[in-house]
């Protein structure tokens, strides 16, 4: 916000400055008029700068300074001409910052005072105040119809972001997290720095499932794992889909009895999901941070080799038993 902040106040008093050169412009306050362009120059570029931290002011400190700033603004107003300023226009820049930058609560309040302040060549003049009254009318219509319609636009806006962010973590199938999502979760266990484990499961000769019953069989048996193992993990957990027929799990906290259990338990759920002609069959292997792995790479290679161990074992073992 300061920036953007500090670039309006440049371009107001840009206009100010050239609009003083232009003929017929007052120069009954001149000393006024350079003293605040000067003023109004620093402050734009302190905020540009980011002299002034404003990107540490919480948002109620922003509208306090939009209200501390208005004695300036009408300032301005009253040595650009008071009733007939050629520096009203201007205001419009400030209505636009309030109205994208400010929730509605704050938006409404700072309109109101900023139309006072457009308003206050009334006071402020001795003369005629021409159509100033009018105009005044014309600005609080024009900036309720910009508030409602960038308030709206930014509703809108917020909510396709947030579908968006939801849309690139979720797997569209299964409904779980995705390779993303499970890549940022591995990403915040290590940065805590404390136990936790990462499960890899394997959906046993799952192409043997697609092959046989298709693929329509298939998409139901990834639904229904993802079901029934969503219901084994605990909130804080996060449960992904990370290939065809790989599903993670990262699971904060849990140390090696407690990646025994969710083995026992992520098999167990795979048993109630039917594949076609029986119980689906889960392979499940888990690695502990740091016993196991103190970085991802060495972790991620450990999951690899144990699910390549179990599964090879397993491949052995059905071969004797074929023979």
């Amino acid at each position: 916000m300061g920036p953007v902040s500090g670039f309006l106040w440049l371009a107001a008093a840009a206009v100010a400055i050239v609009c003083r050169f232009l003929p017929g412009a007052p120069e009954d306050h001149d000393v006024a008029f350079w003293a605040l362009a000067a003023f109004t120059v620093g402050y734009s570029l302190a905020c540009i700068t980011r002299l002034i931290p404003w990107q540490k002011v919480s948002i109620r400190g922003h509208a306090v300074a939009v209200v501390l700033l208005q004695p300036l603004v009408a300032l301005a107003l009253f040595v650009t001409g008071g009733a007939n300023a050629y520096l009203g226009p201007v205001l419009v820049l400030p209505m636009l910052y309030v109205a994208y930058f400010f929730p509605l609560r704050y938006a409404i309040g700072l309109g109101a005072l900023e139309i006072l302040t457009y308003a206050s060549p009334i006071v402020l003049s001795d003369g005629p105040n021409g159509l100033l009254v009018h105009r005044t009318v014309s600005y609080a219509v024009a900036y309720a119809g910009l508030v409602a319609t960038i308030q709206f636009l930014k509703r809108r806006l917020v909510e396709a972001e947030r579908e968006q962010h939801h849309m690139a973590r979720v797997d569209p199938l299964t409904g779980l997290a995705n390779r993303r999502a499970f890549d940022e979760a591995l990403a915040c266990a290590f940065e805590t720095g404390h136990v936790f484990t990462v499960l890899l499961i394997d959906i046993d000769l799952f192409k043997q499932i697609n092959d046989r019953f298709g693929h329509t069989t298939g998409d139901r048996v990834l639904r229904e794992l993802a079901a029934h193992t969503s219901a084994e993990v605990r909130t804080g957990d996060c449960l992904a889909r990370i290939g065809g027929d790989e599903f993670a799990l990262v699971a904060p906290g849990a140390g090696d009895d407690a990646a025994e259990r969710l083995r026992e338990a992520l098999r167990d759920a795979g048993a109630r999901v039917d594949a076609g002609d029986g119980p689906l069959n889960l392979t499940v292997v888990a690695a502990v941070h740091p016993v196991d792995g103190d970085d991802r790479a060495t972790l991620l290679r450990t999951l690899d080799r144990r699910l390549h161990t179990v599964k090879d074992a397993r491949e052995t073992y059905l071969n004797v038993q074929d023979v």
